[in-house]
């Protein structure tokens, strides 16, 4: 049984001392212990341990070899772990609120700008899906409305965000956001770049890419409607 292992300890020994250089990201190569590419007669002498030197070089060896397997296997495996993810949403100044359950009554949200809906193209199927609120470098509260339009036949829809996060602070404003929108308003058939309902994506998309720092609706975004705040 002692000779079987050990011949598997040889095998091992030989594969990763020949292996090619990816076969394990960062292995270092295993070196023998001074003395064991030759015995001389004095392998025939055995110290007070009882061992003869082949048997020790045997066990210095298995010792090596099983440091620098364990060793070159948590290097692999730290080099295979992914890193982390960063939200955008995280390295931002902007803090966004979910208050869409708050805004919600009877299973349907409230808006708090309910006028500027009637400026906007809609379908048949119109609601608000999720509502934020953020405070400005003024220390003053904006509010954002993720609005979603289609028709039955559509498969994806139309978002707009209306806010009064935009230049005129007494103005509530609707824009119309390609990423969070079909590109086929005809059919719907083509998805959006981002999805409007994965509250996640749509957080770091609004602090990342509609807001800039000082909390204002970045200057690509057009106003497609404008209403006074009641």
């Amino acid at each position: 049984m002692k000779k079987s292992v050990r011949s598997g300890v040889y095998v091992l020994l030989i594969a990763l001392s020949f292996s090619a250089p990816g076969a394990l990201k960062g292995q270092a190569s295993v070196n023998l212990p001074p003395g064991g590419a030759g015995l001389s007669g004095s392998a025939i002498a055995r110290p007070n341990d009882g061992r003869s030197p082949f048997e020790t070089f045997l066990a210095n060896t298995d010792a090596q070899l099983a440091s620098g397997i364990g060793a070159a296997m948590d290097r692999a495996q730290a080099a295979e772990l992914p890193a982390p993810a960063v939200s955008r949403t995280a390295t931002s100044r902007i803090r966004l609120v979910d208050i869409t359950k708050e805004s919600t009554r009877e299973d349907e949200v409230v808006s708090a700008y309910p006028g500027i809906y009637k400026l906007i193209p809609s379908e048949e199927n119109a609601r608000i899906i999720k509502v934020f609120v953020f405070t400005d470098p003024e220390g003053i509260e904006r509010r954002i409305e993720v609005y979603f339009t289609g028709g039955d036949w559509m498969r994806y829809g139309i978002t707009y965000l209306t806010t009064n996060a935009g230049r005129s602070k007494n103005r509530v404003n609707a824009y119309f956001v390609r990423d969070l929108s079909t590109a086929d308003k005809e059919e719907g058939s083509v998805p959006p770049s981002i999805d409007p309902f994965d509250s996640l994506k749509l957080a770091d998309f609004i602090t990342a890419d509609f807001l800039g720092e000082p909390g204002e609706v970045k200057p690509e975004y057009k106003s497609i409607a404008e209403h006074p705040i009641p």
